[in-house]
């Protein structure tokens, strides 16, 4: 027996539905509903829902039309059964007529206020305008004009009638759309009589019922026809602003709602924990000093550890001093050697590296949203499910290559496609194009970035290419160094989430080293201490940055790490930073004393590193009346002896000439250049590209004079001090337990704004003046009338060379317990040793819009018909990819642990939708393939 087809549309469609079956010579089964249902969208469902029930439990049907669009959304939600629905992608029935939403949306900027009405809306509403003008709705409740002159009498009725036909006033113009369904001056007469009574323009529009014929006709789903298979309800796609099929989740008995236990992919075996390595170095080029420390994996113990000031302009200068401090006999036992450095982050901030010409592939007039160039738009687009719209074009790849390299001289080249993350497809192949016909390298989005934010993840990939110079000839250099110390050992980085990759990966993704010092602090800190719930807190020279350890994880930074403006989307720590170090500058200004944010070298390193030092002391002091107002003068200046190719101004040669006969005051320098004032000085070039240093007075002093810091000069320090409480007539020794206690009290600060951080903007304690006057009185200790306490429920753990001088006390304030590990001041080198190759990736199972699953994340986005074969095919490419970047990072660990996450909701009837999958991959293991492909340790690892 043939199958029926069957039609449930609005009454309004009538006309036009059977016109137009009509034409096509094709017999349906009609029922029609109401006219105005879409007013009360959930009344809409139900009826719809019911017939569509009605007809499904027949079993005689092939197909359901459904003769609606969104319809107030009415239709979402909808169920399908056991038949496959048909419905138009548009707004309502109005699209319908006029050939679809585009013509809708034209005539809608032409004429926003307009009432539409057909021969079909005429043919359901035959009432005459005098009637219709006695009833009027409130909500889904029809009130007569009649019924309320008994009720409440006639001057309330016409009150009521007022307000709720206020609706026409919304609209100037009466249209009516003639589709050629059928002809009628009847149907014309009746509009324009609606029109002159609301004192509306009148027109005639001609409609169009192309439309209505696909939706007719339609066998698979289009651009404008949505074929709903069974199983499946009607949804809406927010992004795309259109209709969906979402697939009705029946689960097998044996599944979950969530599979939160680990899932072995294949090839996958038990983890080894036991060190590969004995004893490694661990290096941490940090913002201030480079720390260096030899040490035993397996006994958990540090043989020799120094520090050394970070030499910015060339890092490996500052690492070769830090290693002629340890001992040579422990560092010939070196197998592996770990580096934390700020070196990408500062390429970043300081806008350097080579010159990178971005490749776009976005939809129209999204480019112009990124402020870069050179850029290039070139063909290639993917919708936003990942399915191609226009495919790419290689000779013109080929040609914008060209012409980049010969008119911008780019080097280098980023890759970036709208919804590249989803299917990179045409992101690998541009790359593959380039690395042909260029030879030069490139970087792609959706290689360091799975976010769907199509330019951060171009910004990312710029940036990448862009710093991929600096970093690899760090690592060169770098081997150089180890060569010249005899350490024949293979190079590890850590990445800005604290786990490691090597060295030939690093060349690759620079970027991804974004933040590594913080992160190997936060590693060090879990390292030395075991505690896995704490506050951590790393107090260097120029800041204090803060983190939480939670369930022996450290959240990463979910919008990604923002850096010199720039946002990208690399995996970073969540990490609180103040300019308040150990090297922060004080000074004394209108009566107070501001600490930070600048870093400047303590006083008493100068006073030990430079002799001629004691000169500029000596104008100083005969000039103290000169800084009563402020001590900002007072800075004294040494030439670094660093090298840079800059065209260098007559002043700021006179001023490196001057500099290198001895160190001078910010005054005394005014004085022999003759300028006006210290703003004429043009210090900031040779500053930032570290030609000259600044000293000046830093808690690094306060603590050589106290006796509980000796490393330099203390003498020094203290005549330079001494200035300090003349100008401010205060006794020195007081001056000084102020501004001690002043550190531990801001850095006590600090650490509650990090425990705050999670619940509340903790910076608006800086502004709110009741939590003003509470947290002074907690941080004074009370007053006589009440005192403010706290009790924190987690440890601080605290690193970092001048911590230990102020933990204590802020922990106390806090009612925090202080844990203050061995070799604290080392933590982030050891924290680059001990850490170790962690992956981290994901995959996205969503419904096809024809039925069936697409596997997002992977080249072609490929749809399965079966849940279970897309599953499958996912954690299968997720566990290979995962695999293979561990292989890069440099680790042969193969057991990658799965989950999944299922995101659902519920239709009215109670049915649960599937929405989501989220396959999330994890691999950890040693950086042993690193070992094994490095001549000098190969066979000891093979032994």
């Amino acid at each position: 027996m043939k199958k029926k087809t069957y039609v449930v549309a609005c009454a309004v469609l009538a006309v036009d539905m059977k016109h137009v079956a009509q034409t096509l010579g094709v017999d349906l089964d009609y029922k029609f509903l109401e006219a105005g249902l879409h007013n009360n969208p959930k009344r809409l469902s139900t009826k719809l829902q019911k017939a569509i029930d009605e007809i499904s439990a027949k079993g005689d049907g092939d197909r359901i039309i459904i003769g609606y669009g969104v319809c107030g959304r009415g239709t979402i939600g909808v169920h399908s059964r056991q038949l496959p629905l048909v419905i138009p992608k548009v707004h309502d029935c109005i699209a319908l007529f006029l050939g679809g939403d585009q013509a809708y949306k034209d005539q809608f900027r032409k004429y926003p206020g307009t009432y539409y009405l057909s021969a079909g809306w005429c043919e359901e509403n035959k009432e005459t305008l005098a009637q219709r003008q006695q009833r009027a709705w409130f909500g889904s409740e029809r009130i007569q004009y009649s019924d309320l002159v008994k009720s409440h009498g006639q001057k309330t009725a016409d009150h009521t009638f007022k307000f709720l036909n206020s609706w026409q006033k919304n609209y100037q113009r009466a249209a009516f759309i003639e589709t050629g369904a059928r002809q009628s001056v009847g149907y014309e007469a009746q509009a324009r009589e609606m029109a002159e009574a609301y004192n509306w323009k009148f027109e005639i529009i001609q409609g169009e019922q192309t439309l209505i014929r696909k939706m007719l006709t339609a066998g698979h789903s289009t651009r404008e026809i949505l074929v709903v298979p069974p199983e499946h309800v009607i949804g809406f796609d927010a992004i795309t602003a259109t209709l969906s099929a979402n697939p009705v989740w029946r689960r097998k008995k044996t599944e979950t709602q969530q599979s939160p236990d680990p899932t072995p992919g294949p090839e996958t075996g038990d983890r080894d924990d036991t060190p590969l390595v004995k004893t490694g170095l661990g290096i941490d080029a940090g913002g201030t000093y480079t720390d260096a420390v030899v040490y035993d994996l397996k006994t958990r113990t540090t043989l020799t550890k120094a520090k050394a000031l970070t030499t910015k302009w060339d890092f490996t200068i500052g690492i070769g001093r830090a290693l002629k401090e340890l001992a040579p006999e422990q560092l010939k036992r070196v197998e592996l050697v770990a580096l934390s450095t700020t070196l990408a982050t500062n390429a970043i901030v300081e806008n350097q590296g080579q010159k990178v010409g971005m490749i776009l592939m976005p939809p129209p007039g999204l480019a112009k949203n990124i402020a870069y160039e050179p850029k290039a738009v070139i063909q290639g687009e993917l919708n936003i499910n990942g399915e191609e719209k226009t495919p790419v074009n290689p000779e013109q790849i080929r040609s914008m290559a060209r012409h980049m390299m010969n008119t911008q001289q780019v080097t280098a080249f980023a890759v970036s496609g709208y919804a590249g993350s989803i299917n990179p497809a045409h992101e690998l192949k541009v790359k593959q194009i380039l690395e042909q016909e260029t030879g030069l390298f490139v970087s792609c989005g959706h290689e360091l970035s799975d976010t769907l934010n199509f330019q951060t993840r171009a910004v990312t990939a710029m940036l990448n290419a862009r710093i991929t110079p600096r970093l690899s000839r760090l690592l060169i250099d770098l081997e150089a160094v180890m060569g010249d110390f005899d350490i024949q050992a293979p190079i590890v980085v850590v990445k800005g989430d604290g786990t490691l990759m090597g060295s030939d990966m690093a060349k690759k993704r620079p970027v991804e080293t974004i933040l590594s010092g913080p992160a190997a602090s936060v590693a060090g800190a879990l390292h030395l201490t075991g505690r896995t719930d704490a506050l951590v807190v790393d107090m260097g020279g120029t800041t204090t940055d803060t983190a939480t350890l939670s369930n022996n994880q450290v959240s990463l930074n979910k919008k990604g790490s923002n850096v010199g403006g720039h946002r990208t989307h690399v995996k970073a720590l969540e990490i609180r930073t103040t300019g308040l170090g150990g090297d922060s500058l004080i000074q004394f200004k209108a009566g107070k004393f501001p600490i930070g944010p600048q870093r400047v070298a303590p006083i008493a390193w100068l006073g030990q590193a430079w002799p001629g030092a004691r000169k500029a002391l000596s104008y100083l002091g005969q000039n103290l009346n000169r800084y009563t107002a402020t001590t900002q003068k007072m800075q004294i200046l040494v030439c670094t002896g660093a090298h840079k190719n800059l065209v260098l101004t007559p002043l700021e040669q006179q001023i490196l000439a001057l500099l290198k006969q001895r160190s001078l005051s910010i005054d005394e320098l005014v004085d022999r250049t003759n300028v006006l004032s210290h703003v004429s000085l043009p210090l900031d070039r040779l500053e930032e590209n570290f030609l000259i240093q600044r000293c000046g007075l830093t808690p690094t002093d306060l603590l050589h004079i106290t006796g509980q810091f000796e490393k330099w000069d203390t003498e020094f320090a203290r005549e330079y001090c001494r200035l300090y409480a003349l100008i401010s007539g205060q006794d020195m020794d007081e001056m000084i337990e102020f501004l001690i206690r002043d550190v531990t009290r801001r850095l006590t600060l600090e650490l509650l704004k990090r425990q705050l951080d999670d619940e509340v903007n903790p910076d608006n304690l800086d502004t709110c003046p009741v939590c003003r006057t509470l947290m002074d009185n907690l941080l004074a200790g009370g007053n006589t009338q009440y005192r403010v306490s706290m009790t924190m429920n987690r440890p601080i753990i605290g690193i970092g060379a001048p911590i230990k001088f102020f933990l204590t006390d802020a922990a106390k304030t806090l009612g925090a317990e202080a844990i203050l590990p061995e070799d604290a001041d080392v933590a982030n080198a050891i924290g680059a040793i001990t850490s170790r190759v962690v992956i981290k990736k994901q995959l996205r199972i969503i419904p096809g819009n024809q039925g069936g699953f697409i596997v997002e994340g992977i080249s072609g986005s490929p749809v399965y018909k079966d849940f279970q074969d897309a599953d499958l095919f996912a954690r299968e490419k997720l566990t290979r990819k995962i695999q293979r970047l561990a292989r890069e990072a440099g680790s042969s660990a193969t057991r990658v642990d799965v989950t999944a996450r299922d995101k659902m909701i519920r239709t009215p009837t109670g049915e649960s939708i599937f929405m989501e999958r989220i396959l999330k991959g994890t691999l950890t293991g040693q950086p042993d393939l690193v070992l094994k492909q490095h001549p000098s340790t190969a066979m000891a690892v093979d032994a």
